[in-house]
């Protein structure tokens, strides 16, 4: 690869603020309800649905308790980020008037309710995908639930 193919700082700083700030979109068909649009999920917002599913295990032999990500609550939560903050449909997870008609109390319910367990994975890797996670981290987060 030749020089002439490499970002300068030039490039980016020409760019017009709002085009740096575009977030990919996606759809989502579901059985159920349709094509479900979504939005990319920054990393702030990654961060912290990563950080709401971290909980406590004991450490080896014993030990420390060590942090633990919960992947089954992480896909539900960058599923429910990700069509809550999209611009081109009003439906949301977290519709109080669908909490109630479904009889829950979290957006992460409602997605449990009309999604199959499989949907909800293959939703989660979508929007990690339009998130920038490559095929090599999908791949490997396929493999990591087919193992638990």
């Amino acid at each position: 690869m030749s020089k002439s193919n490499y970002t300068t700082l030039e490039s980016i700083l020409s760019k017009d603020a709002a085009e740096l700030a575009v977030l990919k979109e996606g759809e989502f068909e579901a059985e159920k309800l349709g094509v479900i649009p979504f939005t990319a999920l920054e990393n702030p917002e990654f961060k912290q649905a990563k950080k709401d599913c971290i909980k406590l295990v004991p450490g080896p032999e014993g030990g420390a308790r060590v942090p633990e990500v919960d992947d089954d609550k992480l896909m539900l939560k960058v599923v429910v980020a990700a069509v809550d903050k999209d611009k081109r449909s009003n439906f949301t997870f977290a519709n109080k008037d669908l909490l109630q008609k479904l009889g829950v109390v979290s957006a992460e319910q409602v997605v449990e309710k009309l999604l199959s367990p499989g949907e909800i994975q293959r939703f989660a890797v979508a929007v990690q995908e339009v998130s920038g996670f490559g095929p090599k981290a999908q791949k490997a987060r396929e493999e990591a639930v087919k193992n638990s």
